[in-house]
């Protein structure tokens, strides 16, 4: 039987007709080199070349200079609500450094009397933002199992809470430990809408001082310190754990206690 010779031709493939949709008709026409570096350089110009408006003559949102030039000028909104943690590690997040003198806060209404004795419980808090806090901000705080259980503002009149600035805050009592829990109980804190409750701990204790308001305010930033919390002022600077030491930072910041994250 005769055998047909085989074909060595092979014919070349025609590119169909490139096709645009109706709606595309108001993008600019280009072309595109399909060589291996000439599709990406075409597909960049062609995008170069799109205007600001979109299909149908609408303006695309957000691509105006206008409108970016605008949201790039407008200052970032200062955080509003902001939460307490424990910095039990004292080396782990930041490096505490505890000088005196400090803000104090006297978290109850009724006045010691000169001459008494009393046992004091308190927490130091470090301002950890970048923000200077004013009376304006309306930050509150409260002691537990008291009566009145009231509130008290945490600046008043032109008193101010700068960045990495420390605050005390105390009662003084006859108890020993003057709350129900020393897991849950402690300074309750409201700071911008979000509650924060601070917990003194053992490091939060200090016994037996008879009270001289002429001398007291030095006393407490002593004790703060230098005192058995502190470790004679030790503690902090090789990372004993000082249950009393916290600090404040913006809410939607993350959280840091115990050595982690939550």
């Amino acid at each position: 039987m005769h055998r047909r010779a085989i074909m060595r031709v092979r014919p070349a493939v025609e590119r169909l007709e490139e096709k645009q949709l109706p709606s595309a008709a108001a993008l600019p026409a280009h072309v595109v080199h399909h060589t291996q570096a000439g599709a990406a350089a075409g597909a960049l110009r062609a995008a170069d070349q799109v205007s600001d408006t979109g299909v149908g003559g609408e303006a695309r949102e957000n691509h105006s200079p206008r409108l970016a030039a605008a949201d790039h000028a407008r200052p970032p909104a200062l955080p509003t609500g902001f939460f307490g943690f424990r910095l039990t590690n004292p080396t782990l997040y930041i490096k505490v450094k505890l000088t005196p003198p400090f803000g104090q806060v006297l978290v109850q209404s009724r006045q010691p009397v000169p001459g008494h004795v009393y046992n004091i419980l308190s927490v130091v808090v470090r301002n950890g933002t970048s923000q200077t806090f004013t009376a304006s901000n309306g930050f509150t705080v409260k002691f537990p199992n008291r009566s009145p259980d009231q509130s008290f503002p945490i600046l008043t009149g032109s008193q101010v809470w700068k960045p990495n600035h420390w605050i005390v805050f105390y009662v003084l009592t006859k108890k020993y430990y003057p709350l129900k829990s020393q897991i849950s109980g402690g300074f309750q804190f409201n700071l911008g809408g979000k509650s924060t409750t601070l917990i003194p701990g053992p490091s939060g204790i200090f016994l037996r001082l008879t009270y001289n308001p002429a001398t007291f305010a030095r006393t407490l930033d002593w004790i703060i310190a230098y005192g058995q919390g502190a470790q004679l002022g030790n503690g902090p600077p090789f990372g004993i754990p000082d249950t009393q030491i916290n600090q404040i930072v913006a809410a939607r910041n993350q959280k840091i206690d115990f050595g982690g994250r939550f």
